[in-house]
C-alpha cells in the first residue's frame, strides 16, 4: 500500500447508464461509501472517487484506500504534528484527498466533523465495525508503517477532540513482521497502549518544547527529528513522544440500495438553511487595542473586560493603552481605557475621545442615547467622577445627570464591574456600599448591588442589593421581576446566599422565593455545611425559562427559571472559569467565555475529574456558543483563539447587527480559509448566513441524441451560487452555469433544479420537469440480487427455449464463522439461525491480497484451521428446472452442502467424518485455486419450494498455512 498511497489517483469510468451498480466514477454514479464502490468491482484501485449520502447531500470527493483490509476506507484525515481538534477541520477537501501521503502531505489536513458525519450517513461512530483506523510511520524514512484501530465506547458523532479522553473500548496495533496484533481494551482516545514505545498513542499537544504541537505520537521511548523530510517529528532536545506522519481512515459499509434519500413530490423540495450562529470564522481585524495601560497584567486587568453600543458605535473598555491597526503599530493612538469602534466596519472612531485614570469594566448603552461606563477610574476628562459616568456617545464628554459610587470601608475604593438596563432601571454590580447623584448629598444604599431609575437619574434609595462581597455581573430579567448577581458574595442580608442571588424588583429587593441555592463543580465545605473555596461565579443571564450561571473551577451551569432545579452542565479543561455570558437579541443563542482553549465536556459537573460520563466532548478556545431554548453546546462555532497569556475572554456582547464580539487579553484568530490574524484585544465573529438564494425557474429537460440536457434562468444573486441538479431524490451534479447534460436514461426521470450558497443554504428546487426514457440510452444493467432474494432468469426466454437460471453470483454475500469454538452440528441446515454469524461478500480469505472480505480482521495468533460460509437463496418454481452446477474456489480444501446433505468435496480425505481440525490433503496457491475451481453437480431433487441454504466449508493443509480463500456460485438450466 505504501507505493500506492504515496500519490493521488483519480479513477475515471464509463457513463452512468452503462454502470451496473454505484461505482463512484462520475457524479451521477456516486456510491455511498468506499466499501460500496469495492463491493461492486473487487478490482477498484486505491485513489479518488464520487461519495454521496443523504447526509453528504451532494456527490463529493474522497480518497479511498482499496487494498488494506479488503478495501472499503475513507480517508478523513492526513498529517505529521499539528493536528487541530477543532470541528471544522484543518485545511481543504482537496488537500486531503489529492495529497493523502509523501512529505508533501505532512502539514495536517483533517475533515470537517460536518464532512465526515456526512460520510456516515448519521450513524454512530461506535457502531463502526472496524472502529477507527490510524496508519503510522515507524521510521524516519517512512519505510515502515504501523495500523492501529481503536473503538469508541459512547461516541454518536465525529469529533476530532481525540485529547479531551474519549473511552474506548478496545484498541490494537500491528507492526510489520509481527505474526499477531497487540490488543488491549480501556484508555481512552487521548492515551492507550500496550507499552511506552511504538505501541502507545498519545494524542497530546505536549509542553513549550513540543510546542503545543498536537499529534498521534508515539510513547516515551521513541523519538523523532526536526528535519523538514523526516516522518518522525520531534523538536531538537526532547526524547520520545515522537509525532509519526498518519493518516486516518474510517470504513463506513453504506450501500446506496439501504439509504433513505425520502421523497420529492411534483412541486418540489422546500429550502434547507443554515442555523442562525456566528461564523466560527473571524472577521477581519482593522483595528484593534493594545498595551497595559496601568502597567499591571493578569486577569484583572486584561486588555479588554466589556463592550456596549450606541449611536452606531460599540464602544470597547478595559486596560489597553493604545489603539491601532496591525501588531506592528501602525495608525497607533494613545486612547487608554474606553474607545469606540464604527459598527459594521470596526474602524475606530476618532471623534469618540475621553479621558480616564483607570480601567473600565462596564458599558451600556441608555435609552436615551447615552453610553453608561463603569470601573476603576475617579476622574473622566479631569473632572472627579467616580467608578460611575454617562457619556456623549460621539464625543465622549460628560453628558447629563451623573451618578458616583462611594465605598464607604476604611481604604476601600469603589469598583464598578456590571451595568444592565431593564425598563426604567440601570442596574450596577460592583464593590461599593452606596450610590449618589453627583448632584445631591443624598446617597442610597447599595451595597454591592443597586440600581439609577433613569427617569430621574437618581439611585433608588429603595432597592438595596444589599450582599456583603463583590459582585461579577448583573442581569435583570426581561419579565421585569427579577434581578440575578453573581459574584464573591455569601450573604444577602441575612440569608446565606452563596456567589448567586435572585432579587425581587420591587421596592425592598426582597429574595425570590424558592431560595436559589447554585451548584458548584469543586467545593469545599465548612463547619456548618456552608460551600466554601472554589465557589465564587463570575456571569450571570436569563434566556426565558433558563438561568444560566458560569464561574469557579470551570463550570457553566444552567437552572430552571421557576424553582432554581438544576437542567444542564458544562465543564471545560484543561483551561479554567467561565467569565462572561451575553445572549442574543432574540434570546436564542449565549455566548460564553472563560480562559480555557482545549474541551468543554457537556452534561458534565465536576472538576477536576475528567468527566468520563460527559454526554459530548468538544472544541473550546475561549469563546462557545450555547443554544438557550435546549441548553445544548453548539458545537458546529468553533474558533480558534489565542489569547497573551491565557487569560481568555472576559466580555462578550452581541451587537445589533447579529456580530458577536469577544475581548480579553486576546492576539490571535483564524479568518476564512485558515489565514491566522492578528486581534488585538478582542475578535468579532459576523453571524452565519442563513438565508436561502432565490428559486432557479425556467427549467427544461430534452432527452435526445443519448443525453439529456438541462437549461433554465440565473437568479439574480448568482455571484457566489452553485445550481444543484436532482434526478428524481437525488443531486447528480453541481454547476455554476445555467445548464447540464447529463448521460441519457433508458427510463423516464423527473428532474429538479435548486441553488446552493457559499454558506451551504439551499433553496428550494423548482417543480418537476419530467422526461421521457431515452431510445438511444443503453439499457441499464441488473442490480446485484441479494442472497435471500429471489432469483430472475438471466434472460426472458421463449416458451420451451432453454435458460440459466444462477442462484448464487461471484462476489455474493455469505454468513461466515472462523472459530476454534466448537461448532454446531446442524451449522448447514436451513433451520439453523446464523445471524450471530458474520457477513461479507466473496471473495472471502485470510492473507489473500484484493479479497472482498478480510475472515481474520484480528489476526489470530492461533489459526483455526477451517472456515465455514453458508448463504440462502429463493427458488420460487421448480418447474423444467435441471440438476446444476456449482463452481467453488478451493483453497485449501473444500466441502460443499445443499440443505444440509453434502453434494461434493475436493483435497479433503474421502468417505472420512470431516472435523473442524481436519487437514486438506494438499496445499493450493489462491491464485491456482481462483484459476482452476473445482465444479460439483447440484441435484434438483435437493432443492426445495422457497429458501434454500447452500454452505460450504474449507480446511488449511497445515497449521502454518498463510492464506485460505472462499468464493462459489451455483446455476442450474431451465426448459
Amino acid at each position: 500500500m505504501t507505493a500506492t498511497i504515496a500519490g493521488s489517483l483519480v479513477v475515471g469510468g464509463a457513463p452512468a447508464s452503462a454502470a451496473a451498480a454505484p461505482d463512484g466514477l462520475t457524479r451521477e454514479t456516486a456510491a455511498a461509501s468506499c466499501w460500496e464502490v469495492k463491493q461492486n468491482d473487487p478490482t477498484a484501485p486505491d485513489g479518488v472517487y464520487w461519495l454521496v449520502t443523504p447526509r453528504l447531500v451532494a456527490p463529493q470527493q474522497f480518497y479511498c484506500d482499496q487494498t488494506t483490509g479488503g478495501g472499503g476506507w475513507v480517508l478523513i484525515g492526513r498529517g505529521r504534528e499539528g493536528w487541530k481538534e477543532g470541528y471544522n477541520g484543518v485545511g481543504t477537501p482537496e488537500q486531503v484527498r489529492d495529497t493523502p501521503a509523501g512529505t508533501a502531505a505532512f502539514a495536517p489536513a483533517q475533515l470537517s466533523s460536518k464532512t465526515i458525519d456526512g460520510l456516515l450517513d448519521g450513524g454512530r461512530v461506535d457502531a463502526l465495525q472496524e472502529g477507527v483506523r490510524v496508519r503510522r510511520a515507524l521510521d524516519t524514512a517512512g519505510s515502515a508503517w504501523q495500523e492501529v484501530r481503536f473503538s469508541f465506547a459512547n461516541r454518536d458523532r465525529w469529533v476530532w477532540t481525540m485529547g479531551g479522553g474519549h473511552v474506548l473500548t478496545s484498541f490494537s496495533f500491528k507492526n510489520p513482521g509481527e505474526r499477531s496484533k497487540a490488543t488491549g481494551s480501556g484508555g481512552t482516545s487521548a492515551v492507550f497502549g500496550v507499552d511506552t514505545g511504538t505501541k502507545r498513542v498519545r494524542f497530546e499537544e505536549g509542553d513549550l518544547p513540543y510546542r503545543f504541537r498536537n499529534g498521534w505520537s508515539f510513547g516515551a521511548q521513541v523519538s523523532g527529528n526536526e528535519d523538514p523530510s523526516s516522518y518522525l517529528w520531534a523538536p531538537a532536545g526532547t526524547r520520545g513522544k515522537a509525532r509519526p506522519f498518519a493518516q486516518v481512515f474510517l470504513q463506513p459499509k453504506l450501500m446506496t440500495r439501504d439509504l433513505d434519500y425520502g421523497t420529492i413530490g411534483s412541486q418540489g423540495a422546500p429550502a434547507v438553511t443554515q442555523s442562525a450562529i456566528p461564523n466560527s470564522n473571524a472577521m477581519t481585524t482593522t483595528w484593534g487595542v493594545a498595551g497595559l495601560a496601568n502597567g499591571l497584567s493578569g486577569e484583572a486587568n486584561t486588555e479588554v473586560a466589556s463592550f456596549g453600543e450606541a449611536g452606531g458605535n460599540v464602544f470597547v473598555g478595559g486596560n489597553f493603552a493604545t489603539v491601532q491597526q496591525s501588531e506592528a503599530g501602525a495608525g497607533q493612538v494613545a486612547q487608554p481605557y474606553l474607545a469606540a469602534f464604527a459598527l459594521g466596519t470596526g474602524a475606530w472612531v476618532s471623534s469618540f475621545r475621553p479621558v480616564l485614570n483607570g480601567q473600565v469594566k462596564a458599558i451600556a448603552g441608555l435609552p436615551d442615547g447615552r453610553v453608561a461606563i463603569g470601573g476603576q477610574f475617579s476622574t473622566v476628562n479631569g473632572v472627579p467622577q467616580a467608578a460611575i459616568a454617562f457619556l456623549d456617545p460621539a464625543t465622549g464628554q460628560l453628558s447629563g445627570p451623573q451618578v458616583v459610587a462611594e465605598h464607604r470601608a476604611a481604604g476601600a475604593v469603589p469598583y464598578v464591574r456590571d451595568f444592565d438596563v431593564q425598563g426604567d432601571y440601570l442596574y450596577v454590580a460592583g464593590s461599593f456600599t452606596h450610590l449618589r447623584a453627583a448632584s445631591s448629598t443624598v446617597s442610597a444604599s447599595a451595597w454591592d448591588g443597586g440600581r439609577i431609575d433613569l427617569t430621574t437619574g437618581r439611585p433608588d434609595t429603595a432597592w438595596n442589593a444589599n450582599l456583603n462581597g463583590t459582585s461579577m455581573s448583573v442581569d435583570a430579567s426581561a419579565a421585569g421581576d427579577r434581578a440575578y448577581f453573581a459574584g464573591y458574595f455569601t450573604m444577602q442580608g441575612a440569608i446565606t446566599t452563596t456567589s448567586a442571588a435572585a432579587l425581587q424588583t420591587t421596592a425592598g429587593a426582597a429574595g425570590v422565593t424558592p431560595h436559589w441555592t447554585p451548584t458548584f463543580s469543586r467545593p469545599m465545605y465548612d463547619a456548618a455545611g456552608n460551600p466554601t473555596g472554589w465557589v465564587y461565579q463570575n456571569a450571570v443571564t436569563e434566556t426565558g425559562g433558563r438561568l444560566w450561571l458560569g464561574g469557579s473551577q470551570h463550570s457553566l451551569f444552567s437552572y430552571d427559571r421557576t424553582d432554581f432545579r438544576l437542567i444542564s452542565g458544562n465543564v471545560t479543561l484543561k483551561g479554567g472559569d467561565f467569565q462572561t455570558i451575553a445572549q442574543n437579541a432574540d434570546s436564542t443563542l449565549i455566548a460564553a467565555g472563560c480562559h480555557c482553549g482545549d474541551w468543554v465536556y457537556e452534561d458534565a459537573y465536576t472538576n477536576p475529574e475528567t468527566p468520563t460520563t460527559a454526554s459530548e466532548i468538544d472544541d473550546m478556545s475561549l469563546i462557545g456558543v450555547w443554544d438557550a431554548v435546549t441548553g445544548r453546546h453548539v458545537y458546529e462555532f468553533a474558533p480558534d483563539l489565542q489569547a497573551r497569556e491565557g487569560h481568555g475572554a472576559w466580555a462578550s456582547f452581541f451587537d445589533s447587527t447579529g456580530v458577536l464580539w469577544a475581548g480579553g487579553d486576546i492576539t490571535r484568530s483564524v479568518r476564512a480559509g485558515g489565514s491566522r490574524q492578528w486581534s488585538g484585544g478582542f475578535v468579532r465573529f459576523a453571524p452565519r448566513d442563513s438565508v436561502a438564494p432565490a428559486v432557479p425557474t425556467g427549467l427544461t429537460v430534452t432527452p435526445a441524441g443519448g443525453a439529456t440536457t438541462l437549461t433554465w434562468n440565473r437568479i439574480s444573486d448568482s455571484s457566489s451560487v452553485t445550481y444543484e441538479v436532482l434526478r428524481g431524490n437525488r443531486v447528480i451534479a453541481s454547476t455554476t452555469a445555467a445548464s447540464y447534460t447529463a448521460p441519457a436514461s433508458s427510463e423516464a426521470a423527473t428532474y429538479y433544479v435548486r441553488a446552493r450558497d457559499a454558506a451551504g443554504n439551499r433553496s428550494a428546487t423548482t417543480a418537476g420537469v419530467a422526461a421521457a426514457a431515452d431510445a438511444a440510452a443503453p439499457a441499464p444493467a441488473p442490480a446485484p440480487v441479494a442472497p435471500d432474494e429471489a432469483v430472475t432468469p438471466d434472460a426472458a426466454v421463449q416458451p420451451g427455449q432453454p435458460s440459466t437460471d444462477t442462484f448464487i453470483a461471484n462476489g455474493a454475500t455469505w454468513s461466515w464463522r472462523y472459530s476454534a469454538d466448537p461448532l454446531p452440528a446442524d451449522w448447514n441446515t436451513v433451520e439453523f439461525d446464523a445471524s450471530a454469524w458474520h457477513t461479507g461478500p466473496a471473495v472471502l480469505a485470510r492473507g489473500v491480497a484484493g479479497a472482498a472480505t478480510d475472515i481474520d480482521p484480528d489476526d489470530l495468533a492461533v489459526k483455526p484451521q477451517s472456515a465455514h460460509f453458508r448463504t440462502a437463496f429463493t427458488v420460487d418454481d421448480l418447474t423444467g428446472l435441471h440438476d446444476g452446477t456449482v463452481s467453488v474456489i478451493a483453497d485449501d480444501g473444500v466441502a460443499v452442502y445443499l440443505n444440509g446433505v453434502e453434494i461434493g468435496r475436493s483435497n479433503l480425505p474421502a468417505d472420512a467424518t470431516l472435523r473442524q481440525t481436519t487437514f486438506a490433503s494438499s496445499s493450493v496457491a489462491p491464485g491456482k485455486a481462483a484459476a482452476s475451481r473445482v465444479s460439483f453437480t447440484v441435484p434438483v431433487s435437493l432443492l426445495r419450494p422457497g429458501v434454500n441454504v447452500m454452505s460450504a466449508e474449507v480446511h488449511e493443509n497445515n497449521p502454518g498455512s498463510a492464506n485460505m480463500s472462499f468464493d462459489l456460485t451455483y446455476t442450474a438450466p431451465r426448459n
